[in-house]
């Protein structure tokens, strides 16, 4: 028996994922900077960016079968 993640839950976990690291980008700029604006800019600019690059490292790690296991 193989799995392999399907579509849906890697979208599922880039979104609980993005959500997390956006706040964490606007709260560390806002602290660093005092610019709400620069908070944002930082945190939007990443959320794009680094989203595609996370789908696609997931989709890639999918391809290889080193640590799973089926479980019956």
């Amino acid at each position: 028996m193989t799995y392999v993640e399907t579509q849906l839950r890697t979208i599922a976990k880039i979104i609980t994922w993005r959500v997390l690291l956006t706040v964490m980008n606007f709260t560390y700029t806002y602290v660093y900077t005092g610019d709400w604006r620069a908070g944002l800019a930082v945190a939007g600019m990443a959320a794009i960016v680094n989203t595609i690059i996370y789908w696609g490292h997931e989709r890639g790690w999918n391809l290889i079968p080193w640590g799973k296991e089926s479980v019956q």
